[in-house]
């Protein structure tokens, strides 16, 4: 058999400099190790990794300090408990008085800036809360967000409606007169009792949740930005345009303002657990359990 002949100096030469081009960092020929094969699961281990690292993240997260949310829990019901007793004081007190400290002074004061501009604004903020305007914004509302498929937040946006059947009834226990004519300037003349103010509350929790929904539910734009502000003015602007135009007294709205708040967050603590919880579907069940993300 013939032997193969041992390489020659040229020969080690060569194979000695392709084998450092090859070692050359940036170079395009793959290491002897370093197969295709070796490569895809390098990537598919590191892709993994990556996956891991979000899964302990979101696991850290979840599982902050207790005693932050618990402190946050005692602060929300805390202040839950100091507006139900501030609307507690101030109802008692709306029932055996017709009149309480400011009231009078405050309409009055307000009511002598008859600038045109002013008093087309304070109407236009009422009248978006008066007759069948309410009932049609409400009904457009939950159609967009039920065909935006936030259903839940549709949902949601219809129990808060319920808050206005509660100020009703809470009307009738306190029994509270209007203002007359013959102490401020009245522009309508309304005989249902006063407090607390309807349309205080009814912008509060209506415009207040849908206010919170997007904040939620879209990312930062000018158009949800200018839609999230309208929302918050009409809540600011409701309850003095009640009282300029003579249909409540300050305290009523301070009422309904309160009355409002305790609905909006009892409201939106409720959506936030069922949006983690559950989802509506099309058809039976109708409500469906969402999986948890471990």
């Amino acid at each position: 058999m013939s032997q193969t002949p041992p390489p020659t100096p040229d020969h080690a030469q060569r194979l000695q400099q392709e084998l450092q081009q090859t070692n050359r960092p940036g170079s395009n020929r793959l290491h002897p190790r370093q197969t295709p094969d070796h490569n895809r699961s390098s990537s598919q281990v590191k892709a993994g990794g990556q996956v891991v690292e979000k899964a302990v993240e979101q696991v850290e997260h979840e599982q902050r300090p207790r005693w932050r949310v618990i402190r946050r829990g005692r602060l929300w019901i805390g202040v839950c408990i100091a507006a139900v007793i501030a609307l507690s004081v101030l109802a008692v007190a709306a029932h055996t008085s017709s009149l309480l400290p400011g009231d009078l002074p405050f309409t009055r004061e307000f009511q002598e800036n008859r600038a045109p501009l002013l008093m087309d604004l304070m109407y236009a903020v009422s009248f978006i809360g008066t007759g069948i305007v309410p009932v049609i914004i409400t009904t457009l509302v939950l159609l967009l967000l039920w065909i935006a498929r936030l259903r839940i937040e549709a949902l949601f946006l219809a129990l808060g409606l319920l808050a206005d059947l509660f100020g009703a009834a809470l009307k009738s226990l306190v029994g509270r007169h209007r203002p007359t004519p013959n102490l401020v300037h009245v522009a309508q003349q309304i005989t249902s009792p006063s407090f607390p103010s309807g349309h205080t509350l009814h912008y509060t929790v209506f415009y207040g949740f849908l206010a919170f929904v997007m904040v939620i539910n879209f990312r930062n734009s000018w158009q949800r930005n200018v839609l999230i502000g309208v929302c918050i003015a009409l809540i600011l602007l409701v309850g003095p345009s009640r009282v300029y135009l003579g249909e409540h007294w300050l305290s009523d709205v301070v009422g309904g303002y309160l009355l409002g708040g305790l609905c909006l967050v009892m409201l939106s603590a409720g959506y936030l657990w069922a949006k983690a919880h559950f989802e509506i579907v099309i058809g039976p069940p109708w409500l469906r359990r969402l999986p948890r993300n471990i």
